[in-house]
């Protein structure tokens, strides 16, 4: 088995408001490998962004990381300080951002930027630091990157300032790169290409890559694992064949059926998922999605389920899963619970 790069243990990330505890990520807990590519897939408000930035420690007050561990190379990163993290940020995790306009100076040189992250974390002068942003932009396909790395962001397009920002998060070779929809401003081709870059980069590099996103899409193209968020918590988690041709909970389902495919020869209308996402301030105390699933039983109501084990690393969080409950078309039973 290949290395261990970071192990989420039980997580739980909370936002403390004048009007109460938003619970946004409850007890989420996932294992990635070197070169692994996992897609974190749900409807805004699922806590999916939350858990990326608690692993990277950037959650600000009213926000805590109240539980749970982040072992990273075997190190707890929950328990470092702000102080310890600068060092790991950027180095070894690094993070893309949605909106590259955002995240990047827009009176400061891409030249400079760049520079600036490569020799906070490289023991580089600032010609040797030049050196390597040009390569990091010739990786990511921007063309004549010894000139277009004097321009400053507002001279790049929306594809090329994404470019460069994937361009700087890797100028350090982190291990783990963080991508938090990446993709969503951009256009399908511009998309692709991104996505494209995504994956040369983990096979050439060996960098280990999470995704953000609520595209199935994008998933589909570029990720070899899936966890499919909802209501700060896993519902399901799986191979990409898993989620997409074997779903086993009804969550996940129904996203799947709410999507057009291209493979049907007959198209009716889409089926939406009814109802709205729970209020994470009263989270349900059963299955979070249970007001919605048309499958819903006492138990989901009463109780949150735990990880069922349906073999080859596939789970599903839902109490159809279990040998007791009565049989319904489409669902398979589980095996053992991860309670």
């Amino acid at each position: 088995m290949s290395e261990t790069i970071l192990e989420v243990k039980d997580l739980r990330t909370s936002f403390f408001t004048h009007l109460g505890e938003v619970q946004a990520v409850r007890g989420l807990s996932f294992t990635m490998h070197k070169g692994d590519i996992l897609g974190i897939v749900g409807e805004s408000g699922s806590g999916k962004s939350v858990s990326a930035l608690s692993i990277m420690k950037l959650i600000d007050s009213p926000g805590k990381i109240k539980d749970g561990h982040i072992l990273f190379n075997g190190k707890d990163l929950a328990e470092y300080n702000n102080r310890d993290m600068s060092d790991v940020r950027g180095n070894d995790i690094a993070m893309i951002f949605q909106d590259p306009m955002t995240s990047l100076n827009p009176v400061i040189s891409i030249k400079n930027q760049m520079i600036e992250v490569i020799r906070r974390h490289q023991q580089v002068d600032r010609k040797q630091a030049l050196e390597i942003a040009i390569k990091m932009l010739k990786l990511v396909g921007i063309p004549e990157p010894e000139k277009r790395i004097h321009a400053y962001p507002h001279q790049f397009s929306g594809g090329m300032r994404q470019r460069a920002m994937i361009a700087t998060a890797l100028s350090c070779n982190p291990k783990l790169l963080i991508a938090d929809e990446p993709t969503t401003a951009l256009d399908v081709t511009i998309q692709a290409q991104i996505i494209d870059i995504m994956k040369d980069i983990s096979e050439k590099l060996g960098t280990s890559i999470i995704l953000i996103t609520h595209d199935l899409g994008v998933i589909a193209e570029l990720c070899s694992k899936i966890i499919v968020m909802y209501g700060g918590m896993a519902m399901e988690k799986g191979s990409i064949d898993d989620i997409f041709y074997a779903p086993s909970h009804p969550y996940t389902k129904g996203l799947l059926k709410s999507l057009p495919r291209v493979d049907e020869k007959t198209h009716g209308r889409l089926n939406p998922i009814k109802g709205s996402p729970p209020d994470l301030m009263k989270p349900p105390t059963g299955c979070p999605f249970a007001p919605r699933c048309p499958h819903v039983m006492q138990i989901c109501k009463e109780e949150a389920p735990a990880l069922y084990d349906l073999g080859n690393a596939h789970q599903s969080a839902c109490w159809l899963m279990d040998k007791r409950a009565p049989a319904v078309e489409g669902y398979s039973k589980g095996g053992s619970s991860n309670a």
